[in-house]
């Protein structure tokens, strides 16, 4: 096994990591952008009055925003690479390595493995009855020939 591919199963665990971190932020950026629809919906006297307490909302999740990015590269930098994207060209490296590790594990266990070994005694299995049921075919025609003569 390469080290990329033993590599993966550590790099699977930071990815649903960062995955998470994802989702939190696609739900706040959701969040920030019906707010903006609410407050450019706004019509007349309202437009007044609450124009600015949801332009201080739209803020406050612009800025919860922008800490979960930062989070998001923190989360990379914590398990040492320096960017996000380093992380995510590793872990395509690493899934690359781990999917051909596994083809050819596959392809090795049906060639050699257990399976094979079971399907070679079954068909030393089948070959032994055949023979035994051939001796006792043969045994009995022995016995029906000397019936015949005898009588």
């Amino acid at each position: 096994m390469s080290t990329e591919a033993a590599a993966y199963p550590k790099l699977l665990k930071i990815y649903k990591e960062l995955n998470r971190q994802n989702e939190i932020i696609l739900d706040a950026e959701r969040e920030r952008n019906e707010l903006e629809l609410e407050r450019d919906s706004l019509k007349g006297f309202a437009k007044l009055t609450k124009k600015g307490e949801l332009q201080s909302r739209i803020d406050r999740k612009n800025e919860e925003i922008d800490l979960l990015k930062v989070g998001l590269s923190g989360i990379a930098k914590r398990y040492g690479f320096q960017t996000v994207h380093d992380f995510y060209k590793a872990f395509a490296v690493s899934k690359t390595a781990n999917a051909d590790y596994q083809v050819k594990a596959d392809k090795w266990e049906e060639r050699y493995g257990e399976k094979v070994q079971r399907r070679e005694e079954s068909i030393h299995r089948r070959l032994q009855n055949y023979q035994k049921e051939n001796t006792d075919r043969q045994a009995r025609q022995t016995s029906k020939n000397r019936d015949r003569g005898a009588r």
